[in-house]
């Protein structure tokens, strides 16, 4: 009678030891705490971080493209008389402003005025009242607009060099020169769903090889504006001097 009780207690005591040594294994492959379920923890982690990297690749290649179709549709643009409300929606809103406030200049600004400019606003202002006195204008209105990016703007001819790929980080693209791509003479930000030409910073870096002259010789921005006038124009049309520091009574 005691043995078979005693074998009774000793099965009872084994059941139980299986038992909670199943439910002790149970709840540690649950515990994401447990250092030996560690492994388990890292494979979800790394689906996870597989899946969010895909999906950044993807949205980037996105983009990329995106920034390749608004490129070309922009060159054909400029190539083109582009109505100027077409020619705005690709530009930034602070190249809009930009634009609107250079030419605005362009009509009351006077020589001590134009000392406090960058050079490539100075030589905007002066090619806007060359074109003015000459007689040159093309439309009635947005003329700084169409002096930038008509088919013989400041943007057409610097395009006709040789530009090397577009490449883009995070929200901004750049392109540069086949010959030094990985410095930037283009800027373009995107705005929520689409890509936008940044003249407010193009401007500057197309024009940072003429402003080195300047620094070379002492030349004040004025100076330095005047001399690249006469260099492109003087074989077209005369009084390319102080006079077009002066507004011109628009």
């Amino acid at each position: 009678m005691h043995v078979l009780k005693n074998t009774i207690v000793a099965a009872v005591a084994v059941g139980a030891a299986v038992f909670f040594n199943a439910c002790a294994g149970s709840s540690e492959a649950k515990d994401s705490n447990n250092p030996r379920n560690e492994s388990f923890v890292d494979a979800a982690l790394g689906e996870s971080a597989e899946v969010k990297e895909a999906k950044v690749q993807h949205r980037e290649n996105d983009k990329q493209a995106m920034l390749e179709t608004m490129f070309r549709n922009f060159m054909a643009a400029i190539r083109e008389d582009t109505p100027a409300e077409v020619l705005y929606s690709m530009l930034t809103d602070s190249s809009e402003y930009w634009l609107d406030t250079l030419e605005n200049h362009a009509r009351v600004y006077k020589p001590e005025d134009l000392d406090t400019c960058q050079f490539y606003e100075v030589y905007s202002i002066l090619l806007y009242r060359l074109y003015e006195r000459e007689h040159l204008w093309q439309v009635p209105e947005d003329r700084m607009l169409w002096l930038y990016l008509s088919k013989a703007g400041v943007i057409h001819n610097f395009t006709k060099l040789d530009l090397g790929p577009l490449k883009i980080k995070n929200d901004r693209g750049s392109i540069g020169l086949a010959k030094s791509p990985e410095v930037p003479i283009m800027i373009f930000e995107w705005d929520d769903s689409a890509w936008k030409l940044d003249l407010t910073e193009t401007v500057p870096l197309i024009t940072k090889g003429v402003e080195a002259t300047a620094v070379k010789k002492s030349w004040s921005n004025k100076k330095l504006a005047l001399y690249w006038l006469d260099r492109e124009y003087h074989l077209q049309y005369s009084r390319l001097d102080d006079s077009l520091c002066e507004p011109i009574g628009f």
